[in-house]
């Protein structure tokens, strides 16, 4: 069962992941692995600071399948995104930091016995 410290591990090491892929000619400050870690680890609880697990409307539609499939085509979109200027790196690497580690809870939520809905209530 993921709890909070599980999730910010995963995100953590999902951050550190995809900053380690991402091309040198994209490369920011948020590449630093101790950077990219950190973000990733303070992030990975996300789905659940919206969403509290303590709230009636837990793992609903920001915990649902229809919202990973939307921020992982989101995430895909920043991926091939080619910024010219140093904010739009930035805006790029984070933008992948916190898409990583939100996907990173939802995978990590799905596994687990409640498992995601498909779409849950807004």
């Amino acid at each position: 069962m993921a709890n909070g410290p599980t999730h910010q591990l995963i995100g953590g090491l999902t951050a550190l992941a995809v900053m380690t892929a991402d091309k040198e000619e994209n490369r920011t400050v948020l590449h630093h692995p101790l950077v990219a870690l950190a973000c990733g680890a303070l992030l990975g609880k996300l789905p659940d600071v919206i969403e509290p697990a303590n709230n009636p409307h837990h793992r609903q539609f920001f915990h649902g399948c229809l919202f990973l499939t939307g921020v992982g085509y989101g995430v895909k979109q920043v991926w091939d995104m080619k910024p010219q200027t140093e904010v739009g790196r930035l805006a790029r690497a984070a933008g992948l930091i916190v898409g990583g580690a939100y996907i990173s809870h939802l995978l990590a939520d799905a596994v687990t016995p409640r498992s995601l809905p498909l779409i849950g209530k807004l």
